[in-house]
């Protein structure tokens, strides 16, 4: 029978139950959807909160769906993953129970709780030292910073700080676990050993009785509980296997790279992450300048990378223009910016106020008036404006990480979702002045899977995952001399963004 690895891939606003099949001599991977939904934050009185019986119900389903397939196919179904995006977490109780739903990253009481937590610890150096995190107010050590200051007896109930991945590993197979590429995104880590930095949280007066041993990507968490086993009809000897559990991470060892090419990286979808492999950490001050951040990936690398806003902006945009009645698809909308005038307007994308959702027009607007530039006024306009300055942000990012590392990088290889945007592929190879690499759409899912198979013991290590990844992968490569650099725009843009 043909092997298979079931990946719940959940990203902040969307989740998939995707099956990997790796059949064939030389293997190849078979994606297969099972199941794909829709998930908001929900708002309360206390702030936003996940829909976590949504997404459970719906992990639930894929699992059902999946098992269904792998019966009718001839596949075995040896194990599930769960990956999902950075940072929230919840507590449980000695019981088992929840005591508190977690709390969306883009609660706005978070800007507060990190500037009171960096007036504590006598500001940012200190923290980027001993972490090696680039400053996001959203980071769980802020957050965990508030919820002890509004609600400090949930923390006294509690046994286990658990990541959401954890979470739901947790209600799969009945084991408390925390997996550590998930808990690299906190800022709780100390940043040469990756483990948990408890003389940081002492010096911000918070509890570390919660905090659990941490697991590598590939073990085996246990297996799936009987009820899971009954509600869904899935098999009970399924093993629960903990892939990368940062969907960034998972996506980056699915990077379909060869060991003998020097190449950087771009996961792009609602945020962009461009970064390098890394075998150690840095936290230089050069670094912390840019900044980078310093996460854990699989086989103890390091994901060397920055946060960049990414396709957030055209996502905004279209909810922006929905309300104004143009009821417009990401197909219509890309078309329009291509046909829009080149460097009219350009922006930060990593401006704060563009990070809280809502208002994305008047916000590019006012961002423009601000900069003595032209307000972008139609779809087209607004949309290529985003799209121009998400390239240049990355030939920022790149040759900023350069000028860190001290070493140049002969590609870049994009994965994610946002290369379904031919535009902006084009635009990131003229400004990146390189080749660009795209592929696979489905990064996450598959760094998720085959980490499952490596943990299975039928794939060996991370090169032999990129190897498969690359034989199954339809690769699109785009040449930088095929378009033309428009250096004035650039120097506008370094203008704007110093400024």
């Amino acid at each position: 029978m043909a092997s298979a690895h079931l990946a719940i891939d959940l990203g902040a606003s969307s989740g998939r139950a995707i099956v990997g099949v790796l059949e064939g001599e030389p293997q190849k991977l078979r994606l297969e959807e099972m199941h794909r939904f829709e998930h908001l934050a929900c708002p309360t009185p206390a702030g936003p909160v996940w829909d976590l019986t949504g997404i459970w119900h719906a992990i639930l389903t894929g699992l059902r769906e999946a098992s269904i397939w792998c019966r009718e196919s001839g596949a075995e179904l040896k194990s599930v993953g769960v990956d999902t995006w950075g940072v929230d977490w919840t507590l449980v109780g000695k019981s088992g129970e929840m005591l508190a739903l977690p709390h969306c990253y883009r609660d706005p009481l978070h800007e507060g709780a990190c500037q009171r937590a960096l007036e504590k610890l006598g500001g940012f150096e200190y923290l980027y030292e001993r972490a090696g995190i680039q400053l996001m107010p959203f980071n769980s050590l802020f957050q965990v910073a508030l919820r002890h200051e509004l609600e400090p007896r949930l923390f006294d109930s509690s046994q286990r700080l658990l990541f959401l991945p954890d979470l739901f590993h947790f209600w799969l197979s009945g084991e408390m676990t925390t997996e550590r590429t998930i808990a690299s995104t906190s800022s709780m880590l100390e940043v040469e050993s990756g483990e948990w930095d408890t003389e940081l949280l002492d010096k911000l007066g918070l509890p570390t009785h919660m905090l659990g041993p941490m697991i590598e990507p590939g073990t085996t968490i246990g297996q799936l509980r009987g009820e899971v086993a009954d509600a869904t009809g899935a098999d009970k000897g399924i093993r629960i296997i903990a892939p990368a559990s940062h969907d960034t991470a998972s996506a980056i060892a699915a990077v379909p790279a060869t060991s003998d090419e020097s190449w950087a990286y771009l996961s792009s979808g609602t945020w962009s992450l461009l970064g390098a492999e890394l075998k150690s950490p840095i936290n230089s001050e050069k670094a912390r300048a840019m900044p980078f951040t310093n996460e854990r990936g699989v086989d103890r690398s390091i994901r060397f990378l920055k946060n960049i806003a990414g396709l957030w902006l055209i996502q905004e945009l279209r909810r922006d223009l929905k309300h104004r009645g143009e009821n417009l698809d990401f197909a219509e909308l890309t078309q329009l910016a291509a046909d829009a005038k080149p460097f009219r307007t350009l922006v930060d994308p990593n401006f704060p106020d563009f990070a809280n959702p809502g208002n994305m027009i008047a916000k590019l607007c006012e961002f423009a008036k601000k900069t003595n530039q032209p307000k972008p006024e139609s779809a087209g306009q607004l949309v290529r404006c985003c799209l121009e300055s998400l390239a240049f942000c990355y030939r920022h990012t790149l040759t900023g990480m350069e000028s860190v590392l001290d070493q140049t990088f002969d590609n870049l290889h994009i994965v994610g979702g946002g290369i379904k945007n031919t535009l902006l592929n084009e635009m990131t190879a003229t400004a990146v002045g390189r080749p660009v690499i795209c592929g696979p759409i489905e990064a996450t899912a598959i760094g998720n899977v085959m980490v499952q198979a490596m943990g299975c013991g039928e794939v060996a290590d991370v090169a032999a995952i990129r190897e498969i990844v690359a034989r199954s992968s339809d690769l699109t490569r785009y040449e930088p001399d095929d378009f033309e650099l428009d250096a004035e725009a650039l120097a506008q843009y370094g203008d704007i963004t110093s400024a």
